[in-house]
């Protein structure tokens, strides 16, 4: 008889606090036949917190070798079922993980999640800035070349972006940004959900100057950095008449635009209101709600 395969489970941990780990996070760390960790020190406090006993947890992160991966695969394709977890958070979001669940999806092995928290979508939530439309990139590069030209890839871009960045840069990251992008609305979380837990919020240079303020006073700060800051805002036009909306309608209809997306475009162009929209629109002559 063929062997049946064993399961690869992302599992998502606690990023601070381990009092964060889910029932079902537990149950599947004692019932798989292998854990491995890119921080297998952090994996087993979560582990002895949980009085979860496991022989068995093995390094595995970014320049783990094809050799080592190919091993782990052999062992689920022998019907053994393996968790991944990172040192913190969801494993594969800048951290380790793509290449063997690449492996899994090539060799046809069953891969599932176990949901967990989240810095970025922790951050995100509570900065107060839009959560609609959000644009995770994660760590930017080092060398101050490709930053700066990362940072003008992404200056135009409308959505609320969510950075990671380590304490010792996180100053000079806001100096380029600040350089770059000019004044946003942002966000500094750190240390999210632990005692310590801080959010700083307010402008570019705020945010900077605070920042800066505490290192000339030796103050350092501590724990991953997760930096959300708001998009490019297109300004949109507040000088108008109800006759300049009607033809600009009437020439979008013709275009055999819908209303939706007649709206749509207007409300782009103009500091309009949709209810305000909709009321002069019922006025134009052969007006089709489509």
């Amino acid at each position: 008889m063929q062997q049946e395969k064993g399961t690869l489970f992302i599992c998502g941990t606690p990023i601070g606090n381990l009092e964060d780990a889910s029932f079902r996070l537990i149950e599947t760390l004692k019932s798989v036949d292998l854990i491995i960790s890119e921080d297998t020190r952090t994996a087993k406090k979560l582990l002895a917190r949980y009085d979860v006993k496991k022989e068995e947890i093995e390094s595995y992160h970014d320049n783990t070798s094809r050799k080592k991966s190919e091993a782990i695969i052999k062992k689920i394709e022998s019907g053994m079922n393996v968790a991944i977890v990172s040192e913190s958070g969801m494993p594969l979001i800048s951290d380790p993980g793509f290449k063997l669940v690449r492996l899994c999806i090539e060799r046809n092995i069953k891969i599932t999640v176990i949901p967990g928290p989240d810095a970025a979508a922790s951050a995100l939530v509570l900065s107060g800035l839009p959560a609609d439309n959000f644009l995770f990139i994660g760590f930017l590069p080092k060398t101050v070349g490709k930053l700066k030209k990362k940072l003008e890839e992404l200056k135009t871009l409308p959505y609320t972006m969510i950075f990671y960045e380590s304490p010792n840069r996180i100053e000079a990251l806001l100096e380029e940004i600040k350089s770059v992008f000019g004044e946003r609305k942002i966000c500094l979380a750190r240390e999210i959900t632990k005692i310590y837990e801080e959010c700083i919020r307010g402008s570019t240079n705020e945010v900077f100057q605070l920042i800066k303020e505490r290192t000339g006073k030796g103050i350092k700060l501590k724990g991953e950095i997760v930096l959300v800051v708001s998009g490019h805002e297109i300004k949109r036009n507040k000088d108008f008449t109800d006759n300049i909306i009607k033809n600009e309608l009437k020439c979008l209809f013709k275009k055999g635009m819908t209303k939706k997306e007649a709206f749509k475009n207007i409300m782009a162009k103009y500091e309009i209101s949709r209810q305000d929209l909709y009321n002069i629109s019922i006025n134009l002559k052969n007006f089709k709600i489509n």
